[in-house]
């Protein structure tokens, strides 16, 4: 599996989110996928590990990664099962808000990528439009 940030990427400007190895390699795995699954579509030149060679859309790449780490370990939902429902609680923990279908969220997966990552992409080009020829 392809990942599109380090450690040092996540724990680095301007994210500093300080976290752990161990704590970053799955969360790290996790956004990653979800730029990968956003990105599908985005047509840039890649070398033989299939990462981008372009290094504006690496770094896209990589700060949509980080900015997702940053959304997961904020939210705490590395599932998406906030998203899916109008209330949620664990024990003492308790969230609520709109699910799907509420008409505040209608994805879902969408909830998994921080916003940011969304922005980030889009002004990169990588999504919300055709695919370009690099």
């Amino acid at each position: 599996m392809r990942t599109y940030a380090t450690l040092a990427d996540v724990n680095g400007s301007p994210w500093r989110l300080g976290l752990s190895a161990e704590a970053a390699e799955d969360l790290i795995a996790l956004a990653s996928a979800d730029v990968e699954r956003l990105t599908m579509t985005a047509v840039y030149e890649v070398d033989t590990d299939g990462l981008p060679t372009d290094p504006v859309v690496r770094a896209a790449l990589r700060d949509a990664t980080c900015a997702t780490v940053a959304w997961l370990d904020e939210t705490g939902d590395t599932s998406g099962a906030a998203a899916r429902y109008n209330s949620l609680s664990l024990g003492s923990f308790s969230v609520s808000g709109g699910g799907v279908g509420s008409g505040t969220n209608t994805d879902a997966a969408a909830s998994l990528v921080a916003p940011r990552a969304i922005t980030i992409l889009q002004n990169a080009g990588l999504i919300g439009r055709a695919p370009r020829t690099p």
